[in-house]
């Protein structure tokens, strides 16, 4: 009985702070694109360190350290506005007012960009549950991914070298190819065609040689419709642009799950920022 309470009461702890961060998000005037150095943010009374792709709350007071910079994206203004430590300004829906230290340097953004982040639910963090490791784990596709590209690599871990059967199916339960091979990725053939727009499931298991049991991990992905495809392909940051505008474009990857292309977009932000890298691992 004592177990089970204690487990209830950490669901229900999970849930909150699930709930709490959503509520943060449909309140949010913007967020933070991009954070050199350090600082640190407080609202009603709550003060946290600044962090990449944190959402910026009304009346927020941001305060940077000698030498920091960072920039704070506002919807409502469609614009960028860049701050050098040491600083402090509060964050207002239609602009940043500065209370000590130098002034914001105000750039425009992609307007579709901006617009698109701001009706998106891009949540820069999420709850992890944790839980004994399983004995094969899915890597990529993540489940319920959205995949842009016609021939996904299949990636996985497990805690041995064995034998992998690994499947696809349509949401019918339609076997659409299957395999057996010995590594731990694999690319979908050129001669199987998967339809645009439409879910898939792939399964990859192996009979374990120490106790003889099947493991088995699953996940689904869908393939994207030329229309999201476009969609998202639009929004595509020019090669010159800012590196808020691409980290703002990674963000908005990951909250359509395009997990994939999410991560293609940090490594070209990586290449510039090594520490925005970083921190996008651990936002909040």
């Amino acid at each position: 009985m004592k177990m089970m309470i204690r487990s209830l009461l950490a669901i229900c702890t999970a849930a909150l702070t699930f709930l709490s961060a959503q509520a943060h998000a449909d309140a949010a005037l913007g967020m933070v694109l991009d954070v050199q150095g350090n600082g640190k943010m407080e609202v009603n009374g709550t003060s946290s360190k600044l962090q990449l792709l944190a959402y910026l709350q009304p009346k927020m007071q941001i305060t940077l350290e000698a030498g920091a910079k960072a920039s704070l994206s506002l919807y409502a203004t469609r614009a960028v506005y860049q701050l050098t430590g040491p600083a402090t300004v509060i964050v207002e829906k239609d602009g940043v007012v500065n209370l000590q230290g130098q002034k914001a340097v105000i750039k425009p953004m992609a307007e579709k960009l901006v617009r698109a982040a701001e009706t998106s639910n891009v949540i820069a963090g999420a709850v992890r549950m944790r839980q004994l490791p399983p004995r094969i784990l899915v890597v990529t596709p993540e489940n319920n991914s959205l995949l842009l590209g016609s021939r996904p690599a299949f990636n996985w871990i497990s805690a041995e070298t064995a034998e992998f059967d690994i499947s696809i199916h349509d949401m019918d339960e339609k076997l659409i190819f299957s395999e057996k091979i010995k590594e731990n990725t694999w690319q979908l053939p050129e001669k199987v065609k998967l339809e645009e727009g439409a879910t898939y499931r792939w399964q990859v298991s192996y009979v374990s040689a120490k106790d003889g049991k099947t493991n088995i991990a699953k996940a689904e992905f869908k393939l994207a419709s030329k229309t999201e495809a476009a969609s998202l392909n639009e929004l595509k940051p020019q090669e010159s642009a800012a590196v808020e505008e691409w980290v703002m474009y990674a963000a908005m990857l990951q909250s359509k799950r395009a997990f994939t292309e999410a991560r293609q977009v940090w490594q070209l932000i990586a290449r510039q920022r090594p520490d925005l890298q970083k921190m996008s691992e651990v936002a909040p």
